[in-house]
């Protein structure tokens, strides 16, 4: 346990952290769930999200970069 503490010190890798989270939960919850096929605004929403976490993720990545 003190070795994440020590990993997520800073808000960037801790942000790096949820956006990371959020892409996985996000994916197995379409692959399992009927949700998005049986409301189609609600599909379009949650099927859109995960190429937005990617862009966000990318964005985090190079501040991350510049910010060490």
């Amino acid at each position: 346990m003190k070795l994440i503490r020590e990993i997520f010190d800073d808000w960037i890798t801790r942000a790096a952290g949820i956006v990371f989270v959020l892409i996985v939960s996000l994916t197995f919850f379409n692959l399992y769930s009927d949700l998005p096929e049986k409301y189609p605004l609600f599909g379009v929403i949650n099927f859109s999200m995960v190429p937005i976490l990617f862009i966000v993720g990318g964005i985090i990545f190079i501040l991350a970069i510049l910010w060490s």
